[in-house]
């Protein structure tokens, strides 16, 4: 441990020897209090007692203090007022407890409320190294805020409420209140542990003095993020366990905003919010839902025989997907070329009850997919061979059930990929010769990904295979391979080497190490006799203890 290591560990002893010598000196003050005011002069009889253990405290603390003071990442005017101010009272106590000693009543009384008044000063300033400049009087009387410079109190949540959602600054409107009461008492303005500061996104882009803390357009490689993420035990968690933590909703705008680029300017409209972060901003800010549910579908009962009268005038084949459940497949691409924009409008009176539609091979162009939007419910949806291009994708946004799309075939290219990637169910993407680059292709998929999800589950899969080899237990009997109770060990062969016929599992011996079954108990007894006339339909080479177990 270097001595800059060894000091900074003693000057964190302040915060816990700090309080201290502040009781030590309230207690006199008090019995200072009781003796003049009551006329009981034996009340404070023990003060130098109390004094005795004030000053070796109050240095203690003070002395702390100086060593934790050259960590950095203080607002230096503040952590200045804070040391001189503590030193003070150090001294002043000191001072107090020489003219106690000797006998000087009324100057100990004078330099003890001159004490009391240095320790209110430098508590104050103490607390805004931590907490705020305007820790103590943030809630004070308007009066007193003023008189101390406090700005103006924060104005209640639901005063914050926006006049529109769409026109919201995403960072000082969402992202900003999440950070301050979660990460700003430690990387704010004035206090800036390891140089980290949270309160612009400017800041954020520098990062710490340890290097880079966001990876705009990476919310997966960002290491704000996947400290947020650490199990609250974990000593690389933030905020530190016993601190306010963000919520999942708040970690979610965060990465929302970081996917998005972090940028500092823009307004909520800008950034395209998927259903999901849409419906967690309306909820935080009180507004009107904007997203509408989505509408039920008809019982299957109402829609078959429309279904079945559509099929026929179409030339397409409408069946129900289960005769449970309310849900309809069609496929057009039977119709080939017959099938058109103006076809696929007529499937309007089943669209709510579409789950299943095939269009490829079909004339369906970008206008017809404005019939498709009206199909809430769809999942999957077939549109190769089409003449659909990047234009027609802008209109699939409201397909929120859609996991399984395919271009095959299509114009569609790299910009055209920007309109789905807030499906939050897509998880099957076909892009076969369309002018998608696999980069984009790539990229996108990515962004779709949690890495930092998939890494804790690597590590959880991890941890449960050591714990199942644990729990391994080996028996040997000294006289054949040793069985592991961790794994079945499965048979070498399915047919009997003894008469060629299926092999029953339950029928089995070991021999060389493996497991040799047959198909009853006769043919088992003839093999552990002798196994050498059967190891050939085997191909299991002798072994130099051949008697089979």
């Amino acid at each position: 441990m270097t001595a800059s290591d060894f000091s900074l560990f003693i000057g964190r002893l302040h915060p816990l020897l700090v309080h201290l010598p502040i009781g030590f000196v309230l207690l006199l003050a008090a019995l200072e209090l009781i003796a003049r005011w009551t006329g009981r002069r034996e009340a404070n009889a023990a003060a130098g007692w109390v004094l005795a253990l004030a000053v070796p405290a109050a240095a203690g603390a003070a002395g702390c203090g100086w060593l934790l003071s050259h960590a950095g990442g203080y607002d230096p005017h503040l952590l200045q007022w804070h040391k001189w101010t503590g030193l003070g009272t150090a001294a002043a106590c000191l001072l107090a407890a020489l003219l106690y000693r000797c006998d000087c009543h009324r100057l100990y009384r004078l330099c003890l409320a001159v004490t009391v008044a240095a320790l209110v000063v430098a508590s104050h300033f103490g607390g805004s190294l931590t907490h705020g400049s305007d820790y103590l009087v943030r809630y004070a009387p308007t009066p007193v805020r003023n008189w101390f410079g406090g700005p103006a109190r924060p104005a209640p949540a639901t005063a914050s409420k926006p006049a529109s959602l769409a026109e919201t600054p995403v960072f000082s409107g969402v992202i900003a209140p999440i950070l301050e009461p979660n990460c700003l008492s430690c990387h704010g303005p004035a206090k800036a542990k390891a140089g980290l500061r949270l309160d612009t996104p400017a800041a954020l882009r520098r990062g710490s003095e340890h290097g880079a803390v966001m990876v705009a357009g990476k919310s997966g490689e960002s290491t704000l993020i996947r400290r947020i993420k650490l199990p609250p035990e974990n000593e690389d968690h933030m905020p530190p366990e016993g601190k306010p933590q963000p919520s999942v909703d708040d970690v979610a705008l965060l990465q929302w905003w970081i996917d998005a680029g972090a940028p500092e300017d823009a307004k909520v409209s800008e950034l395209r919010p998927p259903a999901a972060i849409l419906q967690i901003l309306e909820q935080r800010f009180g507004l009107a839902p904007t997203t509408a549910k989505l509408a039920p579908a008809r019982p299957l009962r109402e829609v078959q025989a429309i279904a079945g009268q559509l099929a026929d005038e179409l030339d397409i084949v409408i069946t129900p997907l289960s005769p449970n459940a309310p849900w309809l497949q069609a496929n057009a691409s039977l119709a080939r070329t017959n099938f058109d924009d103006a076809a696929l409008a007529r499937l309007a009176p089943i669209a709510l009850n579409l789950r299943w539609l095939d269009l490829g091979g079909t004339r369906v162009t970008d206008a017809g997919l404005g019939s498709v939007a009206t199909m809430p419910h769809l999942a999957r949806l077939h549109l190769e061979r089409t003449a659909v291009s990047d234009a027609g994708l802008a209109q699939l946004a409201t397909l929120t059930e859609l996991d399984y799309l395919n271009l095959y075939g299509t114009a569609v290219t790299d910009t055209g990929l920007a309109a789905l990637q807030h499906l939050p169910k897509l998880k099957q993407l076909y892009l076969w010769q369309t002018h998608v680059t696999p980069e984009a292709a790539r990229a996108f998929a990515s962004a779709k990904l949690d890495p930092q999800q998939t890494q804790q589950w690597r590590e959880e899969i991890e941890q449960l295979k050591a714990k199942i080899k644990d729990q391994a237990m080996t028996v040997d009997t000294g006289v054949a391979e040793p069985t592991n109770t961790t794994a079945a060990v499965k048979p070498v062969n399915t047919a009997c080497p003894v008469t060629g016929t299926p092999a029953d599992p339950a029928k089995t011996v070991f021999y060389a190490g493996q497991l040799v079954a047959f198909c009853c108990d006769r043919c088992k007894a003839k093999f552990q006799k002798d196994p050498r006339p059967f190891l050939a339909r085997l191909n299991l080479p002798a072994a130099n203890n051949p008697t089979p177990r």
